[in-house]
């Protein structure tokens, strides 16, 4: 039996889903890393790739404010010793023009204290990439507004997904990375994606939608349509499962 049919196998029948349905604006995945060393930042780029983070590796400070005048970042890893300008210059100049509004940063380096970065989360090297991961996530809670998702219209679409999160957990964070992952390939006219932040809470209406979801623990994936409900529940990692699902529905992605 395949991961995707053992998933059906337990799907149990629910009631029809609350009209009202919460749209995902974004997630917290678009990563600006700054590290000058070139075999350091193709290794580091692709590790943080892995984690399901969208990333833009620079080589200096200034390359780096030259991204944020072009783009929204949700989270920026800088190295503190770059070959010109420094992490401090970079986020010293980013902060003045506005770029870091909600905006996540982790400093890199190998001093004790180093000057200019007061208020910024620091990480002295060399730092274990589960702690990094860990603290990204930390410091993206700090960012993502409460609720994670807005209200909106339901909009027809050829797959129907709902993820239950609790925006303080980390697993729930892995959950948003590895969901994101799994979707990047797919066009996303042919899916809906909700995400819902039950940290924060809601209406009736918003507590009868878990019930009808019947969700107990999180992060918990639904597919609400095609078929049956499915759920997956967990981190979403490996993604094996998830990309089955997708794939059940939406082909292979291309």
């Amino acid at each position: 039996m395949s991961k995707l049919a053992a998933l059906e196998a337990f799907a149990l029948p629910t009631k029809d889903a609350p009209s009202a349905t919460m749209l995902l604006t974004g997630l917290p995945t678009k990563l600006l890393y700054v590290e000058d060393d070139d075999d350091l930042r193709d290794m580091i780029a692709g590790a943080f790739v892995d984690a399901g983070f969208d990333v833009t590796p620079v080589s200096s400070a200034e390359a780096g404010l030259a991204q944020l005048e072009g783009a929204h970042y949700d989270i920026i890893v800088t190295d503190y010793n770059l070959s010109e300008e420094t992490g401090a210059w970079l986020l010293e100049h980013a902060a003045t023009k506005g770029f870091l509004e909600r905006t996540a940063v982790i400093v890199l380096t190998s001093e004790r204290r180093p000057p200019g970065v007061a208020g910024f989360r620091v990480l002295r090297k060399p730092i274990d990439f589960g702690v990094l991961l860990s603290t990204i996530s930390d410091a993206v809670r700090q960012i993502v507004p409460a609720p994670v998702v807005n209200i909106g219209a339901a909009r027809a679409a050829e797959l129907e997904l709902v993820l239950y999160v609790t925006s303080t957990s980390q697993e729930s964070q892995k959950a948003i990375r590895n969901l994101h992952r799994a979707l990047k390939p797919f066009d996303p006219k042919r899916f809906r994606l909700t995400i819902v932040d039950v940290a924060h809470g809601g209406d009736d209406a918003w507590y009868q939608g878990l019930e009808d979801d019947g969700i107990i623990v999180t992060p918990t994936l639904v597919r609400r349509s095609p078929g049956r409900k499915t759920w997956i529940v967990g981190t979403l990692a490996p993604i094996d499962a998830v990309e089955e699902l997708l794939a059940s529905v939406l082909g292979a992605p291309g």
